[in-house]
């Protein structure tokens, strides 16, 4: 599960293209994870940030995929 090895800072794209184009992002656009909210090293929900949009706050990380 890409989640699991998610942290702050690391680039991402949206996982659930369908996600990405209801809020008018670009399908392929990077955002970075800017906050985890979770216990126990495994987060819960991410806060995420794309240029040009409002920060993305409590999304559930499986709707991403970090981008190596």
């Amino acid at each position: 599960m890409a989640s699991a090895t998610m942290t702050r800072g690391d680039q991402v794209v949206f996982e659930r293209l369908d996600v990405a184009e209801v809020l008018g992002i670009w399908r392929h656009a990077r955002g970075r994870v800017i906050s985890i909210h979770g216990q126990g090293g495994r987060p819960e929900t991410v806060d995420v940030k794309f240029d040009g949009h409002e920060t993305l706050r409590h999304y559930l990380p499986d709707l991403f995929r970090r981008v190596q």
